[in-house]
């Protein structure tokens, strides 16, 4: 594509004396299709003298020397350098960049061009998802990262689940690094507002995540929030939303008429007539049940109440977020402060977000430049709200919560479950709050160009404060409790960065020295029995029993990495780094170690042989790295533990007495765990770079596997903490970016993004206890040589046993009936653990993709994007009850769980769940599909026309409407299929289906 440059001259003079004059150049940046480009920035070469385009793609810049040169730079667009001459008009259209190899890309301790990456590190498109009701910046890579899995997001402020390229150990940390400006962020991703954040890039392979050594096994997400620009005007924003959200499975527990009919066919062999058990016997009624008696009376009186209807309704998100930004030429700041709100479909589950930031740099000398980035959080979950196991526990539609006068009943049931209105009015209080600075320094070394060195401070500080007290608690003697605890994370980092080009040679160069410290306390009391709870939690020493606790701890690391990136004619690349961590942890003779990396890139198509057509870009690269995870504080040294007061014994022996005893083993040879890996890449751009993107293939191994064993009580001892085996992860990864229609007024950009990942036991413990050759699982952990580890070993169900079948001992009709599998050719005839379970699939799925459309029009964008993962199974209802309930018939009448409604009875023998009450011998899991198709968002923005934005007084302003999480395409009974939430998860909540109203405004 050819670069178009229009100049106009107001004067024919081009002599000297216009060079020595400052001007005032104006101008419009278009694309290559004549559309206006907001948002480009324009400098005076060499100086701080800058301006940004407005919506038109308009700029006006003053005090321009006559001889100067403009400096035209954007996101995704090759930068251009234009001389002024003297002119006082500069119109300029700017040209596309291949994949965006101009793109800054954040790699820790500084950033470098996408076209000088050598490893897999990628930044995630948020602005595709700016619409969407998110309340943390997390649900927008949700899909739309190859490589990348974030979980659904289904209670009031949750954090979601994280994890980058499979998981790399089986005991040791799971979770990614989180870097935040520069520095290592241990809170909740939740608690940063979205609308602070301006880039979220995640380093992939070993190679770019070796920088951080000991802590970026998992991977590393460095975010970067906003700033101020350079000579821009102060704006005021303002971002404002409301959300309703409605569960996307419509889950509900039973009604009367369903609840009847579960109680008759658990008694079927009453209730109805043999041999077939389908048709009513008229001399049973509900009252030759097992039913409590509440239930009975609610039979008589016709009492059919709604639980679910009582305690659910819509939930709601409202955020608001208001800002200031700008700069002069020696100063920017960003200002902000935010609200949100969020309240789930159930009672009492509440969030509420208030967020303030202050970043602000000042350029004090020519070679002196500080700022502070600060930001407080602080949040409140206060609430006592019900689980869904709850629900159907201390439920039931025949009985009602309140008595005929109106006041609620304290034991609906008559059992020792507690009405959950009466639960929900106890008092909770659950407060988390942050305040973390960021303080630095640049100096440029004198005398020696391109040296810098960076000092970083960070100070962050967490408290936790929890309190709740509840009057029918303690088998209704009332409880109280009380929790407060902090955190203290202090981290400094001494940076010396180094860039140089000479000639055909650029170079730039790394070195870091730092070390970081956390310190945390806790402090915990409790009563129960307490005669007066007038006071709440605040009167705990008026409690019968008492429980006093608190722990603390310490942890330090230091580390020390140098990092070099060179390149020649910007052609050839390569990058090496060598990183140094050591971790108060581990042995002594093992807290440090090193971490060493380097990568390797061939722009091919600059090179002058190749002349492929419509091939624009192609780069090759390949890397190898080592990261490290480091165990918990404390792994290597031997751990005592407070007894339960049944392990001393003194005297006559009539009695024990409380103690201390050792628990763990010292381990004086404990070690990092290790994960080495390769990554090679393809980087491309085509037809005009209308079709970009890049294909990658990775695999590592890791070693030396943190794992706490267990030890024979013999010992006296319950666990060590130790090295051992090995795994691997590999998989496959492309993603994909088309411009297929791009006009004046219309354009249409279609993604695609693709991941596999599989991962493999290679070596556990070694032994071969059998002597079959082959070294032994550990069953009993689930971990299975060769297999992955979220291998399925169960047992195999063919369908469900009849009324007519010739069942095994042990087992009913209505129950699983279990596959008897042959052994040395032959089955036994016997249903056993050792012979009849087996690998039957594994957890993880076997690719996901995702798909992003965006389609402008005018003033008019509409977005959606399409989620899916496919492969993998996950297992629930192997007992047609809530987990950790005694399947009894009394239980199961009595119970109000709503996923009986499919169960298993002679009028019913293709129900899809077994019978509900019967016990069999062995109660496998049933697995099921995990795969999926989801409109996960979808969103119609309208910008205000600039010519009316003008007229009313505003820079511009955005209205949305958006929806989350529409449609969802999956055979998965349950909350949800991505995390393998099935219905029987009492714990769990549905994911939520949300619609967004929106606004944007800026002065």
């Amino acid at each position: 594509m050819d670069r178009h440059i229009i100049i106009s001259l107001n004067s024919e003079s081009k002599g000297t004396e216009s060079a020595r004059q400052n001007l005032t150049v104006s101008g419009k940046v278009t694309d290559s299709t004549g559309a206006p480009l907001p948002g480009v920035t324009i400098v005076v070469k060499s100086t701080t003298n800058g301006i940004i385009t407005d919506f038109e793609g308009k700029y006006s810049l003053t005090g321009v020397p006559g001889d100067a040169t403009l400096v035209f730079s954007f996101v995704g667009m090759k930068p251009q350098e234009i001389s002024v001459a003297g002119k006082s008009s500069v119109n300029v259209m700017m040209e596309e960049e291949s994949i965006g190899i101009e793109e800054v890309v954040a790699v820790g301790y500084g950033t470098m061009k996408k076209s000088d990456l050598t490893g897999s590190a990628v930044s995630a498109n948020i602005e595709a998802f700016r619409e969407s009701a998110n309340v943390s910046i997390l649900q927008s890579l949700q899909g739309s990262v190859p490589g990348v899995q974030i979980g659904q997001t289904n209670q009031a402020g949750e954090e979601a689940s994280i994890s980058i390229r499979g998981v790399n150990t089986i005991s040791g940390n799971t979770s990614p690094l989180i870097v935040v400006d520069g520095i290592i962020y241990n809170g909740r991703i939740a608690d940063l507002n979205p609308s602070d954040i301006q880039s979220v890039d995640i380093l992939k392979d070993a190679s770019s995540k070796a920088i951080y050594g000991a802590q970026a096994a998992n991977g590393v997400i460095i975010i970067t929030t906003k700033g101020g620009k350079i000579a821009q005007k102060p704006t005021i924003s303002y971002s404002g939303s409301v959300s309703m959200q409605t569960p996307t499975v419509k889950a509900r527990l039973l009604n009367r008429d369903e609840v009847l009919q579960k109680i008759r066919d658990v008694n079927y062999r009453k209730a109805y007539l043999a041999p077939d058990y389908t048709q009513s016997d008229s001399e049973w009624d509900f009252s030759k049940s097992e039913l409590l008696p509440e239930l009975q009376n609610g039979i008589e009186k016709g009492t059919d109440f709604d639980w679910w209807d009582a305690v659910t309704s819509p939930g709601y998100i409202q955020d608001h977020l208001l800002s200031v930004s700008g700069g002069s030429e020696l100063t920017t700041y960003y200002f902000s402060g935010g609200h949100t709100e969020q309240k789930g479909f159930v009672i009492n589950d509440n969030y509420k977000r208030t967020s303030l930031r202050i970043n602000i740099e000042t350029k004090i000398t020519n070679w002196l430049t500080v700022g502070a980035n600060t930001f407080g959080s602080f949040t409140d979950f206060s609430g006592d709200y019900p689980t869904i196991d709850g629900l159907a526990r201390a439920t039931s539609p025949l009985v009602s919560p309140k008595d005929e006068n109106g006041e609620f009943i304290v034991n609906p049931l008559g059992d020792s479950q507690v009405n959950i209105f009466l639960d929900a009015q106890s008092i909770d209080r659950d407060l988390k709050n942050r305040i973390s600075g960021i303080f630095y320094g640049i100096i440029k070394i004198p005398k020696i160009d391109g040296l810098t060195y960076r000092i970083n401070y960070s100070n962050n500080l967490n408290w936790f404060s929890t309190a709740n007290s509840n009057e029918y608690s303690a088998g209704l003697t009332g409880a109280a409790s009380k929790i407060y605890a902090s955190r203290l994370d202090v981290m400094l980092d001494n940076i010396l960065n180094y860039e140089k080009q000479l000639n055909d040679h650029g170079i730039k160069a790394t070195l870091v020295s730092g070390y970081s410290n956390s310190e945390y306390d806790r402090t915990y009391a409790s009563g129960e029995n307490i005669p007066n709870l007038n006071l709440s939690y605040n009167s705990l020493e008026q409690a019968i029993i008492q429980e006093i606790s608190s722990d603390a701890w310490k942890e330090t690391a230091i580390y020390q990495m140098g990092r070099i990136n060179y390149n020649y004619k910007n052609r050839y690349l390569a990058t090496a780094t060598i990183r140094r961590d050591g971790f108060s942890g581990f042995a002594k003779k093992n807290k440090f170690a090193l971490f060493p990396s380097f990568g390797l890139g061939w722009v091919l198509s600059d090179e002058p042989f190749f002349k492929i057509p419509k091939i624009d870009y192609i780069k090759l690269r390949a890397s190898y790295g080592q990261n490290g995870n480091q165990t918990s504080r404390y792994s290597s040294l031997a751990r005592i533990s407070a007894d339960d007061g049944s392990k001393y014994v003194y005297g006559d022996g009539a009695s024990t007495s409380l103690g201390q005893s050792v628990a763990s083993l010292a381990n004086n040879n404990l070690s990092w765990e290790k994960t080495a890996g390769v990554n090679s890449g393809i980087d491309f751009g085509i037809l005009g770079n209308r079709i970009s993107g890049n294909i990658e293939y990775y695999k590592t191994i890791t070693t030396d596997l943190l794992w706490n064993m267990s030890l024979p009580e013999m010992t006296g001892f319950s666990k060590i903490t130790t090295n051992l085996g090995k795994i691997a992860n590999s998989g496959f990864e492309f993603s994909i970016k088309t411009k297929l229609v791009k006009s004046q007024n219309f354009s249409w950009d279609f993604d695609v993004n693709f991941s596999t990942n599989k991962n493999k036991i290679i070596s556990l413990l070694g032994d071969d206890n059998n002597g079959d050759g082959k070294e032994d699982d550990l069953i009993a952990s689930g971990l299975f040589i060769g297999k992955s580890l979220g291998a399925v070993y169960n047992y195999e169900i063919d369908g469900i046993w009849q009324l007519d079948d010739d069942i095994l001992t042990g087992y009913y009709p209505g129950t699983y009936r279990i596959v008897d599998q042959e052994v040395n050719g032959e089955a036994d005839g016997v249903i056993s653990a050792d012979n009849d379970r087996k690998i039957l699939g594994r957890t993880e799925p076997a690719y996901r993709f995702g798909i992003q459309n965006t389609l402008k029009y005018k003033d008019f964008t509409l977005r959606f994007f399409i989620n899916s993962i496919q492969g993998g199974k996950d297992g629930y209802l192997g007992a047609n009850h809530p987990s950790g309930v005694a399947n009894t018939s009394g239980t199961a009448q009595n119970s109000n769980w709503y996923t009986f409604y499919d169960y298993w009875s002679p009028s019913n023998p293709n129900g899809k769940y077994p019978i509900m009450w019967e016990q069999a011998k062995i109660t496998p899991q049933k697995y099921y599909s995990r795969n999926f198709v989801r409109l996960q968002d979808i969103s119609l923005a309208y910008q205000l026309n600039q010519s009316f934005a003008k007229k009313i007084g505003v820079d511009g302003a955005k209205i949305y409407l958006s929806g989350k999480n529409i449609l969802t395409i999956t055979q998965w009974d349950g909350w949800d299929p991505e995390t393998g939430q099935g219905i029987q998860n009492t714990d769990a909540f549905p994911v939520m289906k949300t619609y967004t109203l929106g606004i944007e405004i800026s002065f």
